[in-house]
């Protein structure tokens, strides 16, 4: 039984939705300029939320949706992330924030999902810089303060366990960099930085909008040991550790864990860290915890001996997990995992637990009338909220709200438009913008159904 007050709703980023990628004075991302390739899409125009906005909104409203977290693209507010304040594009959060309001709808404002503003990346080698990170809490107050009254809820970053290893391996000019212990050096290196950056948008909300909760976000795959040899057991829990844990413990405590302390020590690869970083850190901790969730993996002490060699070799699928259905894009479909991640996040941060994430992505086409019967993400979506629900009455998790990925058709994080994991079908396909309409699928009403008996009944309808 979830509790009053439980938030459902949906999650998108600015850059998978938006478009209007030159319009009001918005400057470029690295999105903006990021090769396409063959057969995907690029993302100046997304599904066109910036022009649409108000119709998505009432069709959410319509499911009755109670949250809805979305990303704010650093540059349409800062064009070169540093520089001078954009008011229009400012402005068009501030029509967004009402209308969901109006509507009904809490925001959550994720304040960085992956699309570094341009000018920081190619000047200052992104996040490996202070620079950068003085910019992001100039840019993260400003925010805040905006919109003090209005916002109940802020991550700052989307998944930040999961993007110091993105960039970590690309120098300032875009090269590979081919030395494993430089390209952990800069992994820890940008993890610090955005921690840091990231305690003081915790500073900023106490001061400035002190009614607001704000959360670390991680991406959570259980990592299980490939067999029960001690071995591949030891092997998983480094994996998770490496992967997860070690920034649930930063984000929870504002301290760095023993592991990772000792880890640094033996491979040399300690980060750059400022007086004052640490103090910082240590008295802004989060109110939540939020992360997604979509895969469970299987982990094999063969992969190798490195933790980054384990987790490649997770990735990679070199240990299949027999028990568990795979999507067609290869994914394990794992219900029971979604109850492990926040079982595992209540336990180790011992602070509320959000699922901001989670959902199926399926190849799609409507039918004439833009119907899609999606029976599969009914079925997919039903046994992760009940392995929810047993994880809040059985295990006695406080979770605050379940969150699907994708509550309308978006580009995936590579650019494509066949991977759908909306309850709505928009028109468009990645080389074709065809009407860019919407329509409803039948997971539409199911998920009004759910939402409106606060997911106590999970019946198919």
């Amino acid at each position: 039984m979830f509790k009053n007050g439980f938030l459902w709703g949906g999650s998108v980023s600015s850059m998978q939705t938006e478009g209007a990628w030159n319009e009001d004075g918005k400057g470029l991302s690295i999105y903006d300029v990021k090769p396409v390739p063959e057969g995907l899409s690029d993302w100046k125009v997304a599904t066109d939320f910036y022009h649409r906005y108000e119709e998505d909104i009432k069709l959410m409203a319509e499911m009755g949706f109670t949250c809805y977290r979305f990303s704010i693209s650093w540059s349409r507010v800062f064009p070169e992330g540093d520089g001078e304040l954009n008011k229009a594009g400012l402005a068009f959060y501030d029509r967004v924030v009402d209308c969901l309001l109006a509507n009904g709808i809490e925001p959550m404002i994720c304040l960085y999902h992956f699309d570094m503003p341009l000018h920081l990346q190619n000047t200052y080698d992104g996040w490996m810089s202070r620079h950068t990170m003085d910019a992001f809490v100039r840019y993260a107050e400003t925010v805040i303060r905006h919109f003090a009254g209005r916002v109940k809820y802020y991550i700052p970053y989307n998944e930040q366990n999961v993007y110091s290893f993105l960039p970590a391996s690309a120098g300032p000019d875009g090269s590979r960099i081919s030395d494993p212990l430089e390209v952990e050096r800069r992994r820890y290196q940008i993890a610090h930085h955005m921690l840091v950056a990231g305690a003081a948008a915790v500073k900023a909300v106490r001061r400035y909008s002190p009614e607001s909760k704000i959360g670390g976000m991680v991406n959570y795959i259980p990592m299980y040991p490939a067999t029960c040899n001690p071995a591949d057991v030891l092997a998983a829990k480094k994996a998770a550790r490496s992967y997860v844990m070690q920034t649930v413990d930063e984000l929870a405590s504002g301290c760095y864990p023993a592991d990772l302390l000792a880890e640094w020590a033996s491979h040399g690869t300690m980060p750059v860290i400022a007086d004052g970083d640490l103090d910082l850190m240590a008295q802004n901790t989060y109110d939540f915890i939020a992360h997604s969730y979509y895969v469970s993996l299987t982990v094999s002490a063969d992969a190798g001996d490195s933790v980054f060699k384990l987790l490649m070799g997770a990735f990679a699928g070199t240990a299949r997990n027999p028990y568990l259905k795979q999507s067609e894009w290869g994914w394990t479909i794992d219900p029971i995992g979604i109850r492990v991640t926040v079982d595992e996040l209540w336990h180790q941060a011992h602070l509320p637990v959000f699922t901001i994430e989670c959902g199926l992505g399926v190849r799609e086409e409507a039918d004439q009338n833009g119907y899609v019967d999606d029976i599969y993400r009914i079925e997919y979506l039903r046994e992760h909220i009940d392995a929810l629900s047993k994880a809040v009455s059985e295990d006695g998790v406080d979770l605050m709200g379940f969150l699907t990925w994708g509550p309308m058709d978006i580009l995936s994080s590579q650019g494509d438009m066949d991977k759908r994991y909306g309850f709505i079908y928009v028109d468009r396909t990645n080389t074709d913008l065809r009407t860019l309409s919407r329509s409803k699928k039948r997971s539409f009403n199911w998920f009004k159904k759910v939402i409106a008996c606060n997911g106590t009944d999970l019946r198919e309808i």
